[in-house]
């Protein structure tokens, strides 16, 4: 994993609060947010409105983003072993070269999702809407 900048809860809440405005008025308030490199390990994304944000090369480890709306994210080389994405949408997300091992995907939308390259080593995929999500094993 590259080298991780730490986000503070409060920092977190803030950024994500400017974002959830940002999606919701289409950018023209708030702003889109950069979660790029950041140590997220373990932390809890349940439900959270994550379309379109930028998490590349964070670490999200063990994780609860179960719920959580992650379409059209970017979330190339993102560590997410044994994270919990029950029933998250990642329609259309970017995964290439993601860490996904271990991780339940139970239930989760990933139509149109790109996973060239990730490691879905152990991934549970139970009920998940798979549709033309770009993986070996998603055929």
């Amino acid at each position: 994993m590259p080298n991780t900048r730490n986000a503070g809860p409060d920092d977190l809440s803030s950024l994500l609060e400017r974002h959830r405005l940002w999606v919701a008025t289409d950018g023209t308030h708030g702003e889109r947010a950069d979660l790029r490199d950041l140590d997220l390990v373990g932390r809890s994304f349940w439900r959270a409105d994550l379309r379109r944000v930028l998490l590349d090369r964070s670490d999200l480890a063990g994780g609860n983003l179960d719920h959580a709306n992650l379409g059209e994210a970017s979330l190339q080389g993102t560590r997410l072993a044994s994270a919990s994405l029950w029933q998250a949408n990642l329609g259309k997300a970017d995964l290439r070269g993601a860490d996904l091992h271990g991780a339940k995907l139970d239930h989760a939308d990933l139509r149109g999702a790109t996973l060239t390259g990730a490691d879905m080593d152990g991934v549970s995929l139970e009920h998940a809407l798979l549709g033309d999500a770009g993986c070996d094993i998603c055929s």
